[in-house]
């Protein structure tokens, strides 16, 4: 695979993997004496949180109006291949992929890891940092010095910030490249366990501040995360972060399901064994296990909320679920939402040709097509085959109970006349259902849900109406494996987690074929899970 020259690369990363590091002067700013230091990622994040959490949240969060920086804060993303190599000492992220392109021939005179700050909105990614114009920039350079067009690799919310990229970069409301600017400038586009159609872990984080990772807390270990960090804290925060909120969930009840019933509704085992007899048969498995779930059909996923016996709340599929979260969350947070995201889907031409010339648009291909940029090929690699939030199980809080969320003015109340107090219910638990401390758990990498990773590449871009140029789209599916040795904390060379899928060497060994022979040595779909099936269900 060695080449005399190496095209350029560019890497986008995922959200929460770039550091973020302090600019702040200010003599009144808290934060003066963390100048340079990075106050997301590293051990200083760390000592932060723990011994000066107030000013490390006013230097986290952004203002709710602006969307931006709180006066008096200055916090960017670091630069270079060290930007999100590591994230912190010993917790790689993106350092197997960049040592495996280097063996190949590449060097920071041809890797570029195009780092950002992942809290903001993407519209103010650009506003603030130009940091689309610079992307821009680097790629017709690259161009220039090469003669040869780039290959962009994404993952996880990076391949959101590219379908973005495309769409701003050809239009007049943006990069103003014209309609053929990606077809000239981009040869290959990587999308690596991208969330397209978002994930549902966002909404119950901007919606009560909780996701499984709290929700698996103990007793003990939940009380004292709430006296430290409370729900009504987290939550704010993460509501300031337009950029989180970029993976609210993407069309509605037609791809998540409505309460009675979810295109992904099945049963645990008939996946699993299905996809052990394809895997048995395609490939050696030493030293891996997979773990086996026995129960009876799952409960719908459709009931994305659904609200235990008592809560006097009914179940919420995704649409009646982004009501519940404009009642919850306040005019600011509405407000930003409405201003950069659209979380629907076009079904006819008529109504996308409207809604793919909208910026709001632009991170939903649902609602804004691929570039026409025919020659250019997509490859989607992802992990299937892991436990992944896809529902959840609310209460509420009674009117006796301490409030975990005030009552805001601009605030819309329910029927009762308040703001519902509600919070993830962790005393249900169904092993046979999958549900877990009051999640209800899919197929998917442990983080993005099968729907989310897997539509857009195996069926919704196969359609015309989101895919006009008709560009080829080639999935791969990885399934899960964890190593059984004591010594592979992070799950081994085959593990296809969320994170840790950039250190499996079937991943790196397709993704040097694609980066070295540029057309990806013949590389052919592969698939695993029952999405193909999924997706027939979709009414789109």
């Amino acid at each position: 695979m060695d080449k005399q020259q190496p095209d350029i690369v560019t890497m986008i990363p995922g959200i929460v993997s770039t550091g973020l590091e302090s600019w702040s002067t200010t003599n009144n700013s808290c934060s003066q004496k963390y100048f340079r230091k990075r106050m997301w990622g590293t051990t200083t994040m760390f000592k932060a949180v723990l011994l000066d959490k107030d000013c490390w949240i006013t230097n986290l969060r952004l203002d709710p109006e602006t969307g931006v920086d709180p006066e008096g804060v200055r916090l960017r993303a670091a630069q270079g291949l060290e930007a999100a190599d590591y994230f912190v000492q010993g917790y790689w992220v993106w350092a197997p992929i960049i040592k495996n392109l280097a063996a190949i021939g590449y060097d920071n005179n041809n890797m570029y890891l195009a780092s950002y700050d992942w809290r903001l909105s993407f519209a103010n990614l650009e506003n603030r940092d130009n940091y689309f114009s610079r992307l821009k920039s680097n790629l017709e350079l690259s161009l220039k010095m090469t003669g040869e067009k780039s290959v962009l690799v994404a993952h996880s919310m990076g391949s959101n910030v590219m379908f973005y990229f495309f769409k701003w970069v050809e239009s007049d409301k943006g990069g103003k490249g014209g309609p053929n600017w990606v077809n000239d400038h981009v040869h290959t586009f990587v999308n690596i366990a991208g969330p397209m159609l978002g994930v549902p872990k966002t909404l119950a984080a901007v919606l009560s501040g909780e996701v499984r990772d709290t929700a698996q807390l103990g007793v003990v270990s939940a009380y004292v995360l709430e006296k430290f960090f409370s729900r009504r804290e987290r939550a704010d925060l993460f509501r300031s972060w337009g950029g989180l909120s970029s993976m609210i969930p993407k069309g509605g009840n037609r791809i998540w399901g409505t309460i009675h019933g979810a295109p992904d509704d099945g049963t645990h085992d008939e996946e699993e064994t299905v996809r052990n007899e394809k895997i048995a048969k395609s490939e050696e498995t030493p030293g891996a296990t997979t773990k086996r779930k026995h129960g009876e059909q799952s409960p719908t996923f459709g009931a994305m909320l659904a609200f235990a016996e008592g809560s006097n709340m009914e179940n919420h599929g995704m649409d009646e679920s982004m009501g519940l979260l404009s009642k919850m969350a306040g005019n600011a947070y509405n407000t930003m939402l409405a201003k950069n995201y659209t979380v629907g889907a076009s079904v006819t031409q008529k109504q996308m040709d409207k809604t793919t010339k909208d910026p709001a648009s632009w991170t939903n291909p649902l609602e804004a097509t691929l570039p026409y940029a025919p020659k250019m090929k997509i490859y989607c690699l992802y992990g299937v085959g892991k436990s992944t939030e896809r529902s959840y199980t609310y209460n509420r809080v009674s009117d006796l109970a301490p409030q975990i969320f005030d009552q805001r003015p601009g605030n819309v109340s329910d029927e009762t006349g308040q703001v519902p107090n509600i919070y993830i219910d962790t005393t249900v638990h169904d092993d046979k259902l999958g549900i877990s401390y009051g999640v209800h758990q899919g197929d998917g990498d442990g983080t993005v849900p099968l729907m989310s990773t897997g539509y857009m590449c195996v069926d919704g871009w196969s359609k015309k109406l989101y895919n006009p140029a008709g560009l080829k789209v080639i999935t791969r599916e990885f399934t899960h494996q964890s190593s059984l040795s004591p010594v592979d904390i992070r799950g081994g060379k085959r593990t296809a987690d969320h994170v840790d899928i950039l250190g499996n060497y079937q991943v790196t060994k397709d993704l040097l074929a694609i980066v070295a022979g540029r057309d990806g040595d013949g590389l052919e779909e592969q698939i695993y899970s029952k999405i193909k099936e999924y997706s027939a269900k979709v009414d789109l």
